[in-house]
């Protein structure tokens, strides 16, 4: 190797080492994003380490100090810049990709993206709305995909299926009176069919009120006619007149 060479070799290997204040920066944003989740702005910065906002701008632009804030899942960035960068808009498509079988830990490692990153990312605004308004998107997607499939499901004659989809559309329910009510008026007009003694049926009709759970029932303030013609005891009628009881 030429002496030009080593000389090129230890001039960038001296530029990828983080300087004095490039240190004191780091551990700045470390400290304010462990104690308070907070990014500090570039005034915050240069007001808190005495530096010129120039200097502190200036060293986050180095990439030894971009990749030690990134390492530490800090979203500087969102101070430095205001747009997202593609790393961000690529990550977040990719999360936000229900399609996409593979894990969030699976999807984050193909990208590159540290976990710790991701979730420090997620406290960025901006980063959040974007997230936001792909998950309102794949909603919206995925709407009309279960509308079909809940379809088949009721054409292949899936109980719970068919169930669900009664309860939620109303389509069972009766605008009048609820179904148990129905039934209970249903019962005491077989019971008035059969039972003609007007007193055995508004007492069948009284307990048949009180045990529907805060149901109202009509029940009729009136005993029930008896309709139909009265069968006459021959043989009565004829002990009647023997004994001269008209």
């Amino acid at each position: 190797m030429t002496t030009a060479d080593q000389r090129r070799k230890q001039y960038w290997a001296i530029k990828e080492q983080l300087t004095t204040h490039e240190k004191k920066i780091i551990n700045f944003y470390e400290l304010m994003w462990a104690l308070r989740t907070h990014v500090p702005t570039l005034e915050e910065v240069a007001q808190h380490l005495k530096l010129s906002q120039v200097t502190v701008n200036y060293s986050l632009q180095r990439k030894p100090v971009i990749k030690a804030l990134e390492t530490r899942g800090i979203p500087f960035r969102q101070h430095t810049q205001s747009e997202l960068t593609a790393t961000q808009v690529a990550t977040a498509i990719t999360m936000m990709n229900f399609s996409d079988v593979r894990s969030n830990p699976e999807k984050l490692d193909q990208l590159g993206i540290n976990p710790q990153q991701y979730d420090a990312w997620l406290k960025d605004p901006q980063f959040k709305n974007l997230i936001d308004s792909l998950v309102d998107q794949n909603l919206a997607n995925i709407k009309p995909i279960a509308i079909t499939e809940l379809t088949k499901k009721i054409n292949a004659g899936d109980f719970n299926a068919i169930k669900y989809y009664l309860d939620t559309t109303g389509a069972m329910q009766n605008n009048d009176a609820p179904q148990s009510e129905q039934l209970l008026r249903m019962l005491i007009e077989i019971i008035q069919k059969h039972v003609k003694d007007p007193v055995i049926i508004m007492a069948i009709a009284q307990d048949i009120k009180l045990a529907s759970a805060n149901r109202t029932l009509e029940v009729a303030a009136t005993p029930p006619q008896i309709t139909g013609s009265i069968v006459e005891d021959v043989e009565l009628e004829d002990a009647k007149k023997k004994l001269g009881i008209m």
